[in-house]
């Protein structure tokens, strides 16, 4: 009876000591448990890197009020990567360049409407385009063109109305007209160009979809305007580079995004950036002035149109540009006038080099200008707009349409029309001689800024057309756009003197 019962209390012991004991062991002693494991080559116990008992302190774990520990785990940091430095520039002399340059001709050939209803609709429900008369507009252009034999005509893209191949056919003839005058004409896409699934034709009451052209019909539609004499063309888009002369090359950057499908806003693919640097670098160690030319802003330039405007990297884009001193950037797409230099931050003093952009508008929205552009043998440039001279052009070659011999009148008149209209829609519920000055005021600060016309703002405020938008849509989208228009334009748009960045402070 005693030896049961001693054999009963030995089993209830080992049996406490595998409930309790044992794992209270391994919880302490146990391998990726606690703050010990084993070391199996000697047997001893060794602290577990990285783990405390709670309310334990180690040297790395305190902290000290401005002061750093250094342990001998402690990790190097890897050091920050360095960007390539090119050298110090080359000084060259230039030699004179003079560029003439227009964009988003928007051009549609006369067998695409009978100018009926469908078209009308679609004319009052766009921004101002003078598309009736866009062949007398483009006639009137090239005679000018032609008389000041410009080193190359620059066309930054949006050539046709929405990509019809019939429209990009046509004006390809017209620029073999240019280049059989002496012109090189250089041209790039833009958004509307390839694959547009909204290229049409309008009779009647109705638009119909015509056919597109796709990224290889556009290169070979354009072979002659830029791409067969190109030095060299990135891998994954329609960019190439064209030498204008000895000290001089134009960049033609694609920056439309249309495969799979056409998209309004865009970006330069990653090919094209190392391309694009490469081109630039050659250029840089030679003293070779480089004139990028993309369709899209390498800016953020409006405060009207805020989206799908601006490169997608344009950051980065203008990190490459600055590191080798480019001097401006050439775009268009916003159809507004617009010139502004880069700065990296507010403030900056006006002897640092920073990239210039200058935006074309659109050559068929009234005043119908282009760029001229200048490059001086100092390495400076100049920039200046001039209007088409279609009155001019319509008299020397006997037009008899009063549209035309007084287009300046005629053009100002039909945008407003069709900007009134739109924005006479808009607004509502005030009393209609009101709404008459609001919209009369709103056409009159479209037209100027669209043409970069300098904006005297604080005057521009004191107007009653201006005390009304303030009083009845302040807040409203419509009234930012006023007061958008109003502060782009304070700055001079129409003109530009750009020294040569080599004797400039860098950033």
């Amino acid at each position: 009876m005693k030896k049961r019962l001693l054999f009963l209390l030995l089993l209830l012991f080992a049996l406490f000591a595998v409930i309790f004991v044992i794992p209270e062991v391994l919880e302490r002693y146990g391998p990726g448990r606690g703050t010990e494991a084993s070391d199996s080559s000697t047997g001893t116990l060794e602290p577990e890197s990285g783990r405390t008992e709670p309310g334990t302190e180690t040297l790395e774990s305190r902290t000290f009020p401005y002061e750093t520990v250094e342990t001998e785990t402690e990790t190097e940091e890897t050091p920050p990567e360095t960007e390539y430095d090119p050298g110090e520039p080359v000084a060259r002399e230039k030699i004179e360049t003079n560029l003439m340059i227009a964009s988003d001709i928007h051009y549609m050939s006369p067998s695409l409407t009978d100018y009926g209803k469908a078209y009308q609709t679609m004319a009052d429900n766009g921004d101002g385009k003078v598309i009736q008369y866009m062949p007398q507009i483009w006639e009137a252009f090239a005679s000018k063109v032609k008389e000041a034999r410009p080193d190359a005509l620059i066309l930054s893209g949006d050539l046709t109305l929405d990509g019809e191949k019939v429209n990009h056919q046509e004006f390809a003839g017209r620029l073999r007209e240019l280049e059989a005058a002496g012109v090189p004409v250089l041209v790039i896409p833009g958004n509307h160009d390839i694959n547009n699934h909204n290229a049409s034709a309008y009779f009647g009451d109705e638009r119909t979809y015509v056919e597109s052209v796709s990224p290889e019909e556009f290169k070979e539609i354009y072979g002659e305007f830029g791409y067969a004499e190109a030095a060299s063309q990135a891998p994954d888009s329609l960019s190439y580079l064209y030498i204008l002369n000895d000290t001089t090359w134009v960049m033609m950057l694609d920056t439309c995004i249309y495969n799979p499908e056409n998209l309004v806003y865009g970006a330069i693919p990653e090919g094209t950036l190392v391309w694009m640097e490469q081109c630039l670098q050659s250029a840089y160690s030679q003293g070779i002035t480089v004139i990028p030319v993309g369709h899209h802003n390498l800016q953020e330039l409006s405060r009207v149109y805020v989206e799908e405007c601006v490169i997608e990297n344009h950051r980065e884009a203008i990190k490459i540009f600055e590191r080798y001193l480019t001097p401006v950037f050439l775009s268009g797409h916003l159809h507004v006038q617009r010139i502004m230099k880069h700065i990296s931050e507010p403030g900056e003093d006006s002897d640092v080099y920073g990239i210039w952009e200058i935006v074309s508008n659109s050559l068929i929205i009234p005043p119908c200008q282009y760029g001229i552009l200048n490059l001086h043998k100092d390495g400076s440039l100049s920039y200046h707009t001039d209007r088409t001279a279609v009155s001019e052009w319509a008299a020397a070659n006997g037009e008899s349409n009063p549209d035309l011999l007084d287009f300046s009148a005629f053009s100002s008149q039909y945008l407003r029309t069709v900007i009134k209209q739109q924005i006479y829609r808009e607004i509502d519920g005030i009393p209609d001689y009101i709404r008459d000055i609001m919209v009369d005021f709103y056409a009159e600060l479209y037209e100027d800024y669209y043409a970069g016309h300098q904006i005297r703002y604080s005057e521009k405020k004191k107007e009653q057309g201006y005390l009304f938008w303030d009083r009845f849509m302040n807040p409203s989208i419509l009234f930012r756009q006023v007061e958008g228009m109003m502060r782009d334009g304070m700055a001079v748009n129409g003109q530009a003197e750009i020294p040569n960045p080599i004797g400039l402070r860098r950033k």
